[in-house]
């Protein structure tokens, strides 16, 4: 007997006297789409969206990490949703809900999601800024209360996953499927091979590696312990508990994991195509700020995500306060020629191919228009990239305790403005020449 076509596409046949039951672990692709009609969907495409792992004859997983399973994480991840979701509808049907118990959650929620978007990614991953010890210890502590690993640990991870984004190297790499960059990637033991030698500033602060040592005790400790006192203190504790630890643990969890699923899949990539990364708004505002992800991956270092002023960014925000009460200092900002630029880029490999559609011999003088419009563009942008590298080296020298003439100052501020301004003509210059594009007949719908 010969058994049917299986999920990775490969024909294998069942040894003589096996049926293909999953009782026996020989699993065939028709079998299982037999009992579950979704799964063919699911395992199409290049790369699968949600299950990039196919079973094999065996019934076993083809391409899952051979890792040994970490059952503390496992079991964790899968029990937490279930008392946090599950058992807070269970009490709260029967007991009903007060005013504090939802209040609890969301500050709960909004101080750690705060403390890992700010601290353990924009702080201690991508040293976008600099801040006093206390700022710190606050986000250290706090950070350790979301149970997603030490901020050692889960800045080694993320410096990696930028590191090598989308290959076999990064750990929640998202061309797995959507399952392993959300959650399944933390269901094996790290790879007794690796170290901390991505982190090696983070390696030499006490206060990091303190929290590293005490991690779960505060995560757990801390974290139950906490709301279920908040809840002792109104007469019910396991509202607490329910409330402010396992369905915020729950909340925080899927929130961040999202950016490392969602924010690969869904969403624009106005800054940078060379990656999966996409903005996605709808996901930064439940975020705080982090579903700019596309801008992120493109420019890391920069403490912002979100980067206009509208832009849904609270951890921006955060670290803008720091700054104005003198507990933050140094944020790193991108240039704003190099982010047009990189904008430009993007652009104009969309426009390479809605030129490459015009055939040859129709609206030559359209073509040409556009080139030159975007030949000026570049021109601009350039000398507007020229006069901000030159603004910074005054600045810099200014920091030495040198004296730049405020006549060169001005002039320089004054070069700025109006390059920006002559960039952002040219630029509406070159789109209306595009769109003349979708005027002609031959070209309609391109």
């Amino acid at each position: 007997m010969v058994a049917g076509r299986h999920i990775c596409g490969q024909r294998r046949a069942t040894p003589p006297g096996v049926p293909v039951t999953i009782a026996h672990r020989y699993v065939t692709f028709d079998t299982l789409v037999a009992i579950f009609p979704g799964l063919a969907s699911f395992c199409t495409g290049s790369p699968p969206l949600f299950l990039a792992e196919c079973v094999n004859a065996r019934g076993k997983i083809q391409g899952m990490d051979p890792r040994q399973k970490d059952w503390t994480n496992l079991l964790f991840l899968l029990l937490s949703p279930i008392a946090g979701i599950g058992g807070t509808i269970l009490y709260s049907s029967r007991f009903g809900v007060q005013w504090w118990e939802p209040t609890l959650c969301l500050t709960l929620f909004f101080a750690i999601g705060l403390s890992i978007g700010s601290g353990y990614h924009r702080y201690f991953s991508h040293r976008a800024y600099e801040c006093h010890p206390a700022v710190e210890s606050v986000m250290l502590f706090f950070g350790a209360m979301a149970l997603q690993n030490s901020a050692l640990q889960w800045s080694r991870d993320h410096r990696e996953h930028h590191r090598f984004v989308d290959t076999d190297r990064d750990p929640y790499n998202i061309k797995r499927g959507f399952l392993w960059a959300h959650i399944l990637w933390i269901f094996y033991k790290q790879d007794p091979d690796r170290n901390f030698d991505a982190v090696p500033d983070l390696k030499r602060n006490p206060r990091v590696m303190w929290q590293h040592r005490y991690a779960r005790v505060i995560g757990i400790g801390v974290g139950l312990g906490l709301p279920t006192l908040v809840g002792a203190f109104f007469g019910r504790p396991l509202g607490g508990l329910l409330w402010g630890g396992f369905l915020r643990i729950v909340l925080v969890h899927h929130t961040t994991f999202f950016i490392n699923s969602l924010a690969h899949m869904w969403g624009a990539r106005p800054y940078s195509t060379e990656n999966t990364a996409r903005d996605n708004w709808f996901l930064a505002f439940f975020t705080h700020g982090e579903g700019f992800h596309n801008f992120h991956h493109a420019f890391p270092s920069d403490f912002r995500n979100g980067i206009r002023w509208y832009h849904w960014d609270p951890n921006k925000w955060l670290i803008q306060s720091f700054r104005a009460t003198r507990l933050a200092r140094n944020l790193r900002v991108t240039p704003p020629p190099l982010v047009e630029n990189a904008k430009l880029k993007v652009a104009a490999a969309v426009t390479e191919a809605r030129l490459a559609r015009v055939p040859t011999g129709i609206a030559d003088d359209l073509r040409a228009r556009a080139e030159q419009a975007r030949a000026r563009m570049e021109e601009t942008l350039n000398l507007w990239k020229e006069a901000y590298a030159r603004a910074c080296e005054l600045k810099a020298a200014k920091r030495t305790g040198q004296r730049p003439p405020s006549e060169t100052m001005r002039e320089i501020r004054r070069q700025m403005r109006e390059y920006e301004r002559r960039f952002r003509a040219t630029r509406l210059e070159w789109k209306a020449a595009l769109d003349r594009f979708t005027d002609l007949p031959a070209v309609q719908g391109f």
